[in-house]
């Protein structure tokens, strides 16, 4: 009977860890690269959302473990990290970062099943015939283009001539991602678009670009770089007393883009895809409540919110996947999701079989007295004809 007893008693230890095993999520950030000013607040919001959902149980009574790999903006090392994450960690699914390695890790996401959560809106990311494990995290980036282009051509009162536009953009997958889509889209519309200057992706001076660009005398300027180099744009505009008039991209203007680029930000529009830090949405009283027990200290910007908006997207896909999640329960999962509750992050998100779009709408927002104020939500038709686009 002692023997007996043991025997059971063995069996049992050896399978609780097992009952109990921690759910894997690879962890992709840039902590050191040339999107590190959001990386950084990306990666804590990732963080704090996981032990948030630890301290609440767990998904289906399982805790969740993030692996994360610092990768510097670079593909190569995202590759690697990607390998590993799916041969020696055993991930369910990745969270994902930039546009440049997640259309590089396009084959490999289908090939394993891997369910991608990307922190790139690429357009070309968003048709499930072509990806269909990946989860763009917001409204891509052709929308928006499409949301600026409607906006000038709305508001354009000149009826002796069409408005002019420029596009400045980042010399990578991600500032080019949009931008064959502008093209076309400004043409459709009636809207001229005179000029494109190209910056680099680490960027310390826009003079000579701008002007190239004042020779064309554009209206308006749709500027598709992230926060840490848009106020070298705008600023170096100033100096130059450029008159156009700027709207920026969801990774290019938040908090700090006032202070960062002073009265050169002043009225400046943008396009926000997340609720601000502190804003007053249904979500932000837990949050920050949690924020303020475990280190109140921090100060974050509009790219911590997406950490947490792209966890609990995580979270609840694992959820529906039942107790024993697998990669193509997870996509499924994310499939069913219709206008779901972000927690006021975002517009609610619905993807399906057929679209990984998860919104079309935004928000226009300015800069005004030194701050970043909502304008009005904008959106764009959910039209079939430009998925993957």
């Amino acid at each position: 009977m002692r023997q007996l007893l043991l025997a059971l008693l063995a069996l049992a230890l050896g399978a609780a860890p097992a009952a109990a095993q921690a759910i894997k999520i690879g962890n992709l950030v840039d902590l050191t690269g040339p999107t590190s000013d959001q990386g950084k607040d990306i990666a804590q919001g990732r963080n704090d959302a996981v032990q948030y959902i630890n301290e609440k149980g767990g998904v289906n009574g399982r805790k969740l473990e993030l692996v994360s790999v610092e990768y510097g903006f670079q593909p190569p090392r995202a590759v690697a990290a990607y390998k590993k994450f799916v041969e020696d960690d055993k991930v369910l699914l990745v969270l994902g970062y930039g546009t440049p390695d997640t259309e590089a890790l396009r084959p490999y996401i289908t090939k394993d099943k891997v369910p991608y959560i990307s922190g790139s809106y690429s357009g070309h990311l968003t048709d499930p015939k072509m990806t269909p494990y990946n989860f763009p995290g917001g409204i891509d980036y052709t929308s928006q283009i499409r949301i600026f282009l409607n906006w000038v051509k709305e508001g354009w009162k000149d009826t002796s001539r069409k408005p002019k536009v420029a596009f400045i953009f980042a010399d990578n997958a991600y500032g080019r991602a949009p931008i064959e889509a502008g093209r076309a889209y400004a043409k459709e519309i009636g809207v001229d678009l005179v000029d494109e200057e190209v910056i680099p992706t680490v960027l310390t001076d826009a003079t000579s670009q701008l002007l190239t660009m004042k020779q064309k005398d554009p209206d308006f300027a749709y500027i598709n770089t992230n926060t840490q180099w848009v106020p070298v744009v705008l600023k170096d505009s100033y100096k130059l007393g450029l008159k156009t008039k700027y709207v920026v991209n969801n990774y290019g203007i938040d908090e700090r883009t006032p202070a960062l680029a002073r009265e050169a930000a002043e009225g400046v529009y943008g396009i926000q895809d997340v609720a601000y830090w502190g804003e007053n949405v249904p979500g932000m009283k837990t949050l920050m409540d949690w924020h303020a027990k475990h280190h109140p200290n921090d100060t974050h910007a509009s790219p911590y919110m997406r950490g947490w908006l792209w966890t609990l997207m995580a979270a609840e896909a694992i959820k529906r996947a039942g107790p024993n999640p697998t990669g193509e329960g997870v996509k499924k999962a994310l499939e069913s999701l219709r206008e779901w509750d972000t927690w006021g992050i975002t517009p609610p998100f619905t993807y399906t079989n057929e679209d990984h779009r998860p919104t079309n709408r935004a928000r226009l927002v300015v800069v005004k007295g030194g701050k970043v104020v909502p304008v009005r939500e904008v959106s764009v038709e959910r039209d079939m004809k430009w998925i993957g686009r």
